[in-house]
């Protein structure tokens, strides 16, 4: 028999308001599949877009940059594992991410949140202009625009907590995205 005790986690969730949640191996076909979750869950509401385009980078930097992996027989190459979960009050909806990371690679992250948690609407604009013209830094698997772009779709202010897991340079990092609910 396990030890975890499923009701409790049923009722954690319950309590939390946490509508989906997957924990994991991200890999394309999962990104696609929750996906459409979203798509079919979120449907009624005006900021799917944002929504989705949010989960979709978050995804992706599990998927890219995560320190635990796994291999996908589907891709043949090995994904980041981690977790992606949606939840939400009267008022808003709420992404939140969470994987491990090397600890020099989370300060950096959490400087690019801060960096962009500065900028107003038209500041974040004028940002990503400039960064689209930039090359591509080395090792990335992207154009770097990703927390740019989760700052602009993000209703408030990027949440993220880098937690030291006494585990040889690693961290946890966790990212938490909000979305005003379209209230009429």
């Amino acid at each position: 028999m396990l030890s975890f005790d499923l009701f409790e986690y049923y009722n954690n969730n319950k309590r939390n308001n946490i509508i989906l949640t997957f924990k994991g191996a991200v890999s394309q076909e999962i990104l696609v599949e929750i996906g459409s979750i979203i798509r079919n869950q979120f449907n009624i509401h005006k900021s799917i877009k944002k929504i989705f385009a949010v989960f979709v980078e978050l995804a992706q930097n599990i998927m890219h940059y995560s320190a635990e992996t796994e291999f996908s027989i589907k891709e043949a190459k090995d994904v980041g594992v981690g977790i992606i979960l949606f939840s939400e009050n009267d008022k808003e909806f709420y992404i939140t991410s969470g994987n491990m990371v090397p600890t020099s690679l989370g300060k950096k992250v959490v400087d690019k949140i801060e960096n962009v948690n500065k900028m107003s609407e038209i500041e974040l604009k004028e940002y990503y202009k400039e960064q689209r013209r930039m090359p591509q830094a080395d090792g990335s698997k992207g154009a770097g625009l990703g927390f740019i772009d989760i700052a602009r779709k993000s209703d408030s202010k990027i949440e993220y907590q880098l937690n030291d897991t006494n585990n040889d340079g690693e961290a946890f990092l966790v990212i938490t995205v909000k979305f005003c609910k379209d209230l009429d």
